[in-house]
């Protein structure tokens, strides 16, 4: 197993060489990061709620580079931009997004990648372009919470007065590494390495005359308006035909246990190739445990592992800057 240090100073080896991505989209830019030969196979990583690109990092220094894969910030996260400030952030506007990256980059077909909020989006993504994406990874997060049919006026009202009320700001902090230490005692990062949480936050975060704060859009922190029931998520998946990897994380959400979560994982296997595998680790299992997720994607996805460790250097800078 690499130790921590080893770890990270692969990472910061491989950000050395990685090219920046800069898609042109009709509110700004999507950035990213992009690693490997621009004419091979492409997969497209899709971070996490409140992540960055930086959080598939640690999985790619173990990846083959014989694939030509896309980190991307999702909008109001990282380096890219925020949504104007009459949109919301609702889960299904993601989808939107996506489409926008595949056509800016001229994607005909890929493999998807997503963590957590990241492989939800790519679920809902693959279920609405199952001609575009050929496998599908999904690591501690698949399926979209979806809510009871009695419970829909409720919380979409307790959404509205969230986020007309608006009363969410960014906190600072008079230290990185005080920053740092807080949120890996929170439930999305409980569990990480403060080192490795640190190398990816800095991605989310700005320097401060008196400390540091996150940068990504607040309006992220408010709950969407609109949220899928059952009646609505059960026929999307049921039109999933894409080969399917799921990694849970051992000690990840408990949510992802909930009997009616796994009733949804149950009903999907019915209808779509699923290879679902427990992993050891945290919620952020590709960031902690990047040893095995990462042979369970090259073997998912039919990697050549001799490739594993090539040097992204072989390509020129590549750098997309959309249409």
């Amino acid at each position: 197993m690499v130790c921590t240090v080893q770890l990270l100073k692969n990472c910061h080896s491989l950000l050395k060489t990685a090219n920046r991505l800069h898609v042109k989209v009709p509110w700004g830019y999507v950035r990213g990061i992009q690693v490997g030969p621009k004419d091979a196979p492409p997969v497209l990583m899709v971070h996490g709620w409140l992540d960055n690109c930086y959080s598939f990092v640690p999985l790619l220094t173990m990846l083959p580079k014989n694939r030509r894969y896309i980190a991307l910030d999702l909008p109001g996260h990282g380096h890219s931009s925020h949504k104007p400030i009459t949109a919301y952030t609702h889960t299904i506007d993601y989808i939107l997004d996506l489409e926008h990256v595949r056509r800016g980059l001229q994607l005909e077909n890929f493999t998807l990648i997503g963590h957590s909020l990241g492989g939800m989006l790519s679920g809902i993504y693959t279920a609405t372009y199952p001609d575009k994406v050929d496998k599908f990874v999904a690591v501690d997060g698949l399926l979209p919470f979806h809510q009871p049919n009695d419970q829909v006026i409720d919380n979409l009202r307790k959404a509205v007065d969230m986020v007309v009320d608006d009363t969410f700001n960014h906190k600072k902090f008079s230290d990185l590494d005080v920053l740092s230490e807080k949120i890996t005692r929170t439930i999305f990062y409980k569990g990480m390495e403060t080192e490795v949480a640190q190398f990816m936050l800095e991605r989310s975060i700005q320097m401060l005359p008196d400390g540091y704060q996150f940068t990504y859009d607040k309006r992220l922190r408010y709950p969407a308006l609109i949220r899928m029931t059952k009646d609505v998520l059960f026929p999307l998946i049921s039109s999933w035909q894409t080969p399917i990897l799921y990694l849970i994380a051992s000690e990840g959400f408990k949510q992802f246990h909930h009997p009616s979560y796994e009733a949804g994982i149950d009903y999907l296997k019915k209808h779509s190739e699923v290879i679902q595998l427990e992993l050891p680790g945290p919620h952020h299992l590709h960031m902690s445990n990047p040893e095995e997720v990462s042979q369970a994607v090259i073997d998912f996805l039919g990697l050549n592992e001799e490739d594993k460790n090539n040097s992204p250097t072989d390509s020129p800078p590549f750098e997309f800057k959309g249409l």
